[in-house]
């Protein structure tokens, strides 16, 4: 599964197509949300494990589809003796320096092993979905990691706006009581008032301004970005007041529709599956195996002879006495002829070739058998334990963050109010204030009143919005890009 375009659909319909640029000596570059986004999977190393893990599953599966084919081998030799030694091929003992050389092909196949090597292949088709499922979780964590870190830049670029907002009325409140002063109108004492709120303001934007350069740099570290680089936020505009259709869902309803799709819960659930086949595949360890081997092979020897066939000769064997005279007896002797035995030769004359079937039966192995499909059985039960465990997260997750988007909304709401009182509050305060009628006290509690509730709405939008997006996600997880 590729991330999910809600990062994209709903994020960009929060900042109206807000932008990030990464400065780096005279060029600038432009960044997007997705971009972030994108750059963020290509670069966290937890996805590029989880990927790395996918390859692996696989290269296993490819491996255990091997295991049930035959396995066919080659090899060669060539071998210098010395002293007393057995030729190969002739089978003659000597003790004259001997030098042979041997060739096979050998092949193997498992016939029957208790259907071992099929659950292993099975078991590891399981496992690649498994690292398919851990890899969309870890895209999906870092996903809303960077959704979520890219709000905080825009809620601390909104904050350091309100600050300075703030700063220069306190700039202009500040020359006024200084002419005021100066003229004899006020006290000190209250102009003293009036630029010890103003050192509160500037004090209050260099800690925005600090804010904002710390959650820029947790932006590009997750980005793999380098520090120094410039990072601007185009504010966010037209973002939504109201709850999305999603919040009028119940969490039973968003938990029923969504946890087939979960990562988490697909990862567990393939686990259990996996665990499955190693059952079976650690039990058929108690089955006979029956597999069946050929070889093919050929030698050489370079004390080896080549028989040419027999030379007849008459040779006298001894004589016979007739009375007077030794009479001699010749036989016919076929005398073997041997001639030079060629490598190309003894290649082709001394194949042998053979083909059996081989049966092993387990009778008693010191209980191993025995402990691994108990300790296979065990596993299976814990990969069971663990899919109700994610399940039952996964359920309390939405519950968690449908709560808290739905009291996220209801802050917003309270906090638009509480706004509009206090701003309303601060501009009949500040007309008193320049009239003369409204001491500096009162004025800069007002004021700071305002500027909290200011700042109380602007975080409350902010956290409205992610939080909403959250069970969005919950929902519509996966979707592609």
């Amino acid at each position: 599964m590729r991330l999910n375009s809600l990062i994209v659909a709903t994020l960009s319909l929060w900042i109206g197509g807000a932008e990030l640029y990464a400065q780096s000596g005279t060029e600038r570059e432009t960044w997007t949300l997705q971009d972030c986004v994108n750059q963020a999977l290509e670069y966290q190393f937890s996805v590029r494990q989880a990927a790395n893990n996918v390859k692996a599953a696989e290269s296993d599966r490819l491996a255990n589809f091997g295991g049930l084919l035959p396995s066919v081998n080659a090899g060669a030799g060539n071998f210098w003796n010395s002293g007393l030694s057995i030729d190969p091929v002739t089978n003659e003992v000597n003790r004259n320096n001997l030098s042979t050389a041997s060739g096979s092909v050998s092949a193997q196949w498992t016939l029957f092993d208790g259907f071992q090597s099929w659950n292993a292949f099975r078991q590891s088709q399981v496992q690649v979905a498994l690292a398919a499922a851990q890899l969309d979780d870890a895209r999906n964590a870092v996903a809303l990691n960077t959704a979520s870190q890219f709000l905080a830049v825009l809620l601390a670029d909104e904050s350091l706006r309100i600050a300075q907002e703030q700063l220069t009325t306190s700039e202009r409140q500040k020359d006024r009581s200084q002419k005021l002063l100066n003229a004899g109108a006020i006290a000190p004492n209250e102009y003293l008032s009036v630029e010890a709120q103003w050192a509160v303001d500037a004090q209050r934007v260099i800690a925005s301004e600090n804010q904002l350069q710390f959650a820029q740099l947790v932006l590009k570290q997750l980005l793999g970005l380098s520090g120094d680089m410039e990072l601007v936020l185009q504010r966010p505009e037209n973002l939504p007041t109201a709850p999305s259709a999603v919040m009028a869902l119940s969490p039973q309803s968003i938990y029923t529709a969504s946890v087939a799709k979960q990562p988490a819960v697909r990862a567990a659930e393939h686990q259990l599956m996996a665990s499955h086949y190693a059952v079976k595949r650690a039990q058929g360890a108690r089955v006979p195996t029956l597999s069946v081997s050929s070889q093919f092979s050929t030698s050489y020897s370079d004390r080896a002879q080549k028989y040419l066939g027999t030379n007849p000769q008459i040779l006298p064997v001894g004589f016979w006495l007739d009375g007077v005279n030794e009479i001699p007896v010749y036989t016919l002797v076929n005398t073997p002829l041997f001639g030079e035995f060629t490598f190309e030769d003894q290649l082709r004359e001394n194949v042998r070739q053979f083909v059996g079937l081989n049966l092993s039966v387990p009778l008693f192995n010191g209980f191993r058998i025995a402990n691994a499909v108990k300790r296979a059985q065990l596993a299976e039960e814990n990969a069971e334990l663990q899919v109700m465990q994610q399940r039952d997260t996964y359920r309390q997750s939405i519950e968690r963050a449908h709560a808290d988007a739905a009291a996220a909304w209801k802050q917003y709401d309270a906090s638009m109010a509480s706004e509009r009182s206090a701003e309303r509050a601060y501009q009949d305060a500040q007309i008193r204030f320049d009239q003369g009628g409204l001491n500096v006290y009162d004025f800069v509690s007002i004021k700071n009143n305002y500027l909290a509730a200011a700042s109380n709405r602007v975080r409350a939008l902010y956290d409205s919005q992610f939080k909403n997006y959250v069970v969005e996600f919950y929902l519509n997880n996966p979707l592609e890009l």
